[in-house]
Order: C-alpha cells, then structure tokens, then sequence
C-alpha cells in the first residue's frame, strides 16, 4: 500500500447541532433529510435564534468527506485531507480537531471571510435536515490541491457537495484527472439528494470520470438514474464506477461489483440521531476494505458502525474508546 491510504477533499464545516419541532422545520421550507445552502446574513440571524431559543446540542468539525477521513483515522488509517478555512477560531477549531487524530491536513487557511457553518436540525423523528453556510470552503479552487498528497495515496476521495460552486467543481475534475494521469483510485460520495436534483448536470461531470467506489443512498441513486426502482439505479451506475455502494436506511445496503449484487439487512438501533450515518457507513466500508474483508464482512461491519452512531449526537464519537471498540470486530 501507498504511503497515505485515502486523500480526501471536501468542504471544512463546523456542526452545529439543535433540536427543533417538525413546524419549525416548515417554516424555513427546509426539506427534511437534505441539505440546503444558506446566505451568511441569514445564516448567522438563524444561528442567534436558534442559540437563544433552543442552545446547541452539540457542535464539533463536520463536513462529509472530513466526517469519513476523521473515523479512518481514528481506525488507525493513514489519510490526508484537503479543505479550506478562515483564519477565525472556527477554523482553528476545525484543524486542530483533524491534526489531533493524526491526520495530514492540507488547509489553505484565508485571513477574509468566515469558516462554513453547518445548521443541523434535529426533529423528533430524529432525521436531520442541514442549512448549511460554505463559507470561504465555497472559494476552493485547483490552486488549493497538493498534487503529491494526491499521488502518493491509493484512492482520492471526493465528495459530491463540491458541485455546488464553479470553483470547488473545477478543483474536484482538477484532482479527478489527476488521480486517473497516476492511476490512483477514485472515490465519489453523491453527499445529498437536493444536491443531486438541483446540480445534477454539474455531478454527472464527476460521475463522468469514472470510479472505482461510488457511495449513494438510495434516494439520490434514484435522483441521479431519472429512475423509479433501486435495480435501475444499480444499472445505470454500474456503468460509471466498478463498485456501486447504495445504503437504504432501514432496508439495509446494498453492493454491486459489476457482477454480482449483494444485499444485507441493516442493524438494529435505538437513533436519537440520524447525522453522520452515511459519513461512518463509507468510512467503516473502507476500512474493512483494506482489511481484505469480503463485500458481506465490509457490510456488516459498516452497519455496525452506522447502528451505534445514530445511537448518539453528532457524526463522531465522543471517545477514542468508542472508535478502538468498533474496530475491535473487524
């Protein structure tokens, strides 16, 4: 193996985790389960609202491709991740949290703007729909990649929020070429259902790159297909990437491989918290991967992780204690 497992590049956010009412959730026609993109003025007027009304359940570094690299880490992994920030406590915050489980964080750190923020509202079903801020992480841009972390790695992963700017969509396909020049694997998380529906000419770009992995749930594979039915979406994928990883909640995951489709029925939980749960399913997958797992063993233990994450607030463990015990049964 490579010096660096996987290198990823996505968005550096913070989570600001609350609680809300279903009605709330209404009336700032939020989707629920999705992700919207927010204005800073509004941003930071919600922010104090909700500060005031509610107080943060809990707040921590987040972002998707971040949330994975973070957990692989913790699993004892080498990875590398690319981002940008202000240099505002946020961002401070933000890079310290990845430095401290060992990562090699490669942040271009900008002294205007502010860190991207994500609202993530909690209902009492426990689904979670984000409102998120980008921040100066929508300025990301081909200067901000390091060519070597790319090289020197055996899969790039990207993540499929990077369409929603013109910018972090070039640095994606700037990184995406770059990887294929030099025979690195490549890695896509489609990140959001909304994400897929409104830049869905924007992501088929990336898609068009042609993957090894590509993680989805099984909304936005239906997004992305035009389909009605997981079997089309499947199909349809299949002719983008060698392995195709669909997670369905409840029902379970299910992986293709080109020719064989496999399906295992999720774990049982008790959520409080639905945050993070597609995050640790790529992160666990990966790691068992590396592992020599079979596609069933890399399931099962990606579920396991998935079961106990959403058992809890936000898309991290509290402990170390917590990771070193997941991957104990691998």
């Amino acid at each position: 193996m490579k010096k660096t497992y996987i290198c990823g590049i996505g968005n550096s956010l913070i989570d600001s985790e609350y609680k809300v009412t279903d009605e709330e959730l209404v009336s700032l026609s939020l989707t629920k389960g999705c992700m919207e993109l927010n204005e800073e003025d509004n941003h930071i007027r919600l922010s104090n609202v909700l500060r005031e009304k509610h107080g943060i359940v809990k707040k921590m570094p987040g972002g998707s491709v971040a949330n994975s690299l973070y957990t692989m880490s913790q699993f004892g992994l080498n990875i590398s991740f690319t981002g940008r920030v202000s240099n505002d406590e946020v961002g401070n915050s933000f890079i310290k949290s990845l430095e401290d489980v060992g990562m090699n964080v490669i942040i271009n750190q900008v002294d205007h703007g502010l860190t991207g923020e994500c609202i993530v509202l909690i209902t009492p079903d426990h689904e979670r729909t984000m409102y998120t801020h980008l921040g100066v992480s929508s300025e990301l841009d081909a200067q901000d990649i390091n060519e070597d972390s790319i090289i020197n790695s055996e899969y790039l992963l990207i993540e499929g929020y990077l369409v929603t700017s013109e910018n972090t969509k070039e640095a994606a396909i700037y990184s995406l070429d770059l990887a294929t020049e030099n025979n690195i694997k490549k890695i896509i998380t489609l990140s959001d259902p909304n994400i897929v529906n409104f830049f869905r000419d924007n992501m088929m770009q990336l898609i068009n790159k042609e993957f090894d992995v590509i993680f989805c749930n099984k909304q936005e594979s239906l997004n992305i297909s035009s389909s009605d039915n997981i079997n089309s979406a499947i199909d349809f994928l299949k002719k983008y990437s060698k392995e195709v990883v669909i997670t369905s909640g409840s029902e379970g995951a299910y992986v293709s491989d080109g020719n064989n489709l496999i399906h295992v029925p999720s774990k049982k939980a008790n959520p409080v918290d639905l945050t993070g749960a597609g995050d640790m399913f790529l992160a666990a997958y990966m790691t068992a991967k590396v592992k020599n797992k079979t596609t069933t063993e890399r399931i099962n233990f990606a579920n396991e992780c998935s079961a106990k994450i959403i058992e809890e607030y936000g898309a991290k463990f509290g402990t170390d204690k917590d990771y070193k015990s997941l991957y104990s049964i691998l």
